[in-house]
């Protein structure tokens, strides 16, 4: 602001004295003052925000983590479009099992808690001669076990595993330790690899199988999977928690039938449905 005010010299002439006076500070809300809008921000925003995101990632990490099934070679129990399940406590943690943790750990470290997996295991894991893809097939063969496949039948310790046949293709197998489900046999029992060596798997590595057996790339494929080190093992499927058809459009091609489904249970309904 300005003040003008006048005063007469001594040749009686009007002088012309300005003065200025200091404008008032500029004042802001509250709210908006720098230590009270970055509290406002931090409590009502960024904390909340931070720590769902803290407790996806522990949950993911030490409890269940979400993959989705691309590939048709565990049908008829996954299928293509299923997100399923995996639990990371099962078999204890090991370099594969937390995020990062394959960087600084051997890959051959053993795993930190945990049980071994069973014969039967659905089991998700890493693929040794390139640990950056992700493959879930069956566990069928456990360490010192001899097996090989025979015209489509699978031995083990050289014993044929029991098969049922439950529709054109389609056969129950039932394993030693009575763990059943169903298996795909597309091209018959005389395919690709329905004949296979015989193979002693060594200690701390674990044969897989794919349940389509005409359709699946597993350890009966020495030079692509061969046997699975227990350090590439992620965990066991334990449930499909959504799933969608290839064809059609949201939410039309939701299977609801197959929604936070146990395993155990979709293996179970499929022989049912297909058993005569």
């Amino acid at each position: 602001m300005a003040c003008y005010t006048a005063a007469k010299s001594s040749q009686s002439r009007p002088k012309v004295t300005l003065i200025l006076d200091s404008p008032p500070p500029l004042t802001l809300p509250a709210r908006f003052l720098m230590p009270h809008f970055v509290i406002h921000i931090w409590r009502d925003f960024l904390r909340p925000i931070l720590l769902a995101v803290l407790l996806v990632v522990l949950f993911r990490s030490f409890v269940w983590e979400p993959f989705r099934i691309p590939s048709g070679s565990m049908e008829p129990n996954l299928l293509v479009g299923d997100f399923i399940f995996v639990s990371k406590w099962r078999y204890g943690y090991g370099p594969f099992s937390l995020p990062f943790l394959s960087l600084f750990v051997d890959h051959d470290s053993a795993r930190m808690f945990g049980i071994p997996p069973r014969r039967g295991d659905m089991v998700v894991f890493r693929r040794p001669n390139n640990p950056g893809d992700i493959l879930v097939k069956r566990v069928v063969g456990l360490p010192d076990d001899r097996v090989r496949v025979t015209g489509g039948r699978l031995e083990i310790n050289g014993k044929k595993v029991a098969r049922t046949e439950l529709a054109h293709s389609m056969y129950q197998e039932t394993l030693p330790n009575r763990v059943r489900y169903p298996i795909l046999e597309a091209y018959g029992d005389n395919a690709w690899n329905d004949n296979t060596p015989l193979f002693r798997i060594p200690a701390r590595h674990y044969f897989m199988m794919g349940d389509n057996r005409d359709n699946s790339l597993d350890s009966r494929i020495i030079e692509e999977v061969g046997f699975v080190p227990e350090s590439h093992l992620v965990g066991p499927v334990v449930r499909v928690w959504f799933s969608l058809k290839r064809s059609g459009f949201f939410p039309f091609n939701i299977r609801w039938n197959r929604i936070l489904r146990p395993i155990t249970e979709i293996e179970a309904r499929t022989i049912r449905e297909h058993g005569r």
